[in-house]
């Protein structure tokens, strides 16, 4: 991969590291075909049950033939334009791994922890001149479609990914104000930060997050939108604004 930083050109080596399931996304294939391949990036994917066990193979295998390695999930959406952007960030920084923005699922929370705010309970705020940064020190990032230097990486203390569950033994969410769990990527970056490496987010840089939803009609035929997980959660049921939903009674007629 050639990166231009002022008049100076770099030709980097970089390959793209995949954890995947059997089964995956078409959106998600065809941008990282079109993303990658201007780049010369070739893409190496293990597939299993246990994604932080397939991401660790992946990694380890190609760690020592490249520069940078770029994790990319099967349900990210991004360009080409966010990679060289992502390195180019990383190359003027010295960061070791660099991120770019990107929310989770249902919530639309921002899937990292800025510096200092460790252990926070609830929301944090940021000012907007937070944003308007190249880069920002976090502690913790995802793996959605990340740089990481590969030197940084082989100086990471194994293993690079542990699941902890919380003190008594389960893995759901803690009660407030208790001890909760530490997952995969989180154990991961923790490990990466203690080995003395350097952690980003590039915040003017965003990636898409695929996210299945459920469309109901409402009662007037409009949509009305559902996430699995809400679904799932109240049991099975459909939202209370969807048509024949029991909270609104009988349907009444609808105009077209």
């Amino acid at each position: 991969m050639k990166v231009r930083i002022g008049n100076v050109e770099h030709d980097l080596r970089v390959e793209a590291a995949f954890s995947v399931p059997r089964l995956g996304f078409m959106d998600n294939f065809f941008c990282v075909m079109q993303s990658l391949m201007p780049l010369g990036i070739r893409p190496t994917k293990y597939t299993g049950a246990f994604w932080e066990q397939c991401l660790d193979r992946v990694l380890l295998d190609i760690v020592d033939r490249t520069d940078w390695i770029l994790t990319c999930d099967y349900d990210s959406a991004f360009e080409a334009d966010t990679i060289q952007r992502l390195m180019t960030a990383a190359l003027i920084s010295g960061y070791d791994a660099v991120a770019p923005l990107q929310t989770k699922r249902d919530d639309g929370v921002p899937m990292f922890t800025p510096e200092g705010h460790e252990g926070t309970i609830g929301m944090v705020q940021l000012p907007n001149t937070w944003f308007e940064a190249v880069i920002q020190p976090v502690a913790t990032a995802h793996f959605g479609c990340t740089l990481i230097r590969s030197e940084a990486l082989k100086k990471t203390k194994a293993p690079w990914f542990l699941g902890t569950p919380r003190p008594d033994g389960h893995w759901g969410d803690a009660p407030e104000g208790e001890k909760t769990r530490i997952d995969p990527d989180i154990h991961f970056w923790k490990a990466f930060r203690a080995a003395g490496n350097k952690l980003g987010i590039a915040p003017q840089v965003a990636i898409g997050h695929a996210e299945l939803k459920l469309t109901w009609p409402g009662r007037d035929l409009k949509p009305v939108y559902q996430s699995p997980s809400d679904y799932w959660n109240k049991g099975g049921k459909r939202p209370a604004d969807a048509w024949g939903s029991i909270e609104h009674g009988e349907a009444s007629c609808a105009t077209t």
